[in-house]
């Protein structure tokens, strides 16, 4: 068997591993038997039991204890004393005071004799000085304090208008208040025919009342309006007012408001844009004309010497003055129906205007 094998390993065959040598195997290394003493824990000692518990004698409630008596009540706090009043310092020395005392104390010449003569604020009218001192005249009265005035002043006769009372304009935006809004969609007035445009118009800030300060049009309110192209050809601004707005938030709404709309400034119109269309209006008409004058002017520059060639000039002269004034006609044509065209206004979205109420707006309370 072995010498068979050794001839199946020169030619290359080992049949399976049948004529293999044989390999020793050695065993794998294996770790020592689990020492469980040598990580178990002791085992804990058993709970003490628990102590009995203890008996008391029953309690019996013969008698109910009576309320405690309620506390007193406290004891009101001393009323804190006054803080002491500085007394009011002297009032300054009145300068026309001390000018009249100097006066009187001056020397005064009766008979060459100079006597002196010191004035005391006696109250009496009797004085000894040799000169009298003259008496000063009670202050007039107040012209703004009339009430004091014995006699009442006549009522005054003239034309007049009586005020109302203190008017609470809390939840009130009247006549005089501006309400800065801005365009939400551009205007352009060539399309419409004539017939009013409708535009959108939205506020740009809260709008308070004029009493307090309760927020009445909020901002991002937004307003219904028209605007009308213009009529002639110098116009250069347009109309545009509003009939409705829409409150932000609630949405509430007032109608009819008939409010016009002006520029920052307050002006009444909004500029923009001006295209007055003149290559439109004038442009074929400049076209026309140029094309008659060069062909006159090529007629006029064509002359010969022969006779024929002068006929010829005169037959090309007239078709040019024929030709000249069939295109003097489409001109006229053409200008009387492009006069009507009317300028295009273009205003860009986003442009700052004002709004000024027509009527006073009242906004109800929205519970």
């Amino acid at each position: 068997m072995s010498a068979f094998c050794d001839i199946a390993l020169i030619v290359g065959l080992t049949f399976g591993g049948a004529c293999a040598e044989p390999v020793d195997t050695v065993p794998a290394p294996t770790l020592p038997p689990d020492d469980e003493s040598a990580w178990a824990l002791p085992a804990p000692p058993p709970p003490a039991p628990e102590p009995a518990a203890p008996r008391f004698p029953p309690v019996i409630i013969r008698q109910e204890a009576p309320p405690a008596p309620p506390a007193p009540p406290p004891a009101p706090e001393p009323e804190p004393e006054p803080e002491p009043v500085a007394a009011p310092a002297p009032p300054a020395p009145d300068p026309y005071r001390l000018a009249l005392e100097a006066a009187w104390a001056r020397p005064v010449y009766a008979g060459n004799v100079p006597t002196f003569a010191a004035w005391t604020d006696t109250g009496s009218s009797s004085s000894p000085l040799v000169g009298k001192m003259p008496e000063i005249p009670a202050p007039a009265p107040d012209p703004l304090d009339l009430k004091k005035l014995d006699t009442p002043p006549e009522d005054y006769g003239g034309a007049r208008k009586t005020s109302t009372l203190p008017v609470d304009n809390t939840r009130k935006i009247t006549q005089d208040r501006y309400i800065p809004v801005q365009l939400e969609t551009g205007i352009n007035t060539q399309v419409g025919a004539g017939e009013p445009g409708s535009v959108i118009l939205q506020t740009t800030r809260d709008v308070f009342g004029y009493h307090g300060r309760m927020n009445l049009v909020p901002k991002g309110s937004r307003l219904v309006c028209t605007f009308m192209a213009p009529e002639d050809m110098g116009s250069s601004q347009i109309g545009i007012n509003c009939e409705r707005i829409l409150m932000a938030g609630h949405r509430a709404e007032i109608l009819n408001i008939g409010s016009n709309v002006t520029n920052q400034q307050g002006w009444l119109g909004v500029a923009g844009e001006v295209d007055n269309r003149f290559w439109q209006r004038y442009g074929n008409a400049f076209l026309l004309t140029g094309i008659s004058t060069a062909v006159r002017y090529a007629a006029a520059s064509t002359k010969t010497e022969d006779a024929d060639g002068e006929v010829a000039t005169a037959a090309a002269e007239k078709a040019s003055e024929e030709l000249s004034n069939k295109f003097g006609e489409i001109t006229a044509d053409m200008l009387e129906k492009s006069l009507d065209l009317k300028p295009i206004i273009t205003i860009p979205q986003g442009t700052r205007l004002q709004i000024r109420p027509a009527t006073d707006w009242y906004i109800q309370e929205v519970e």
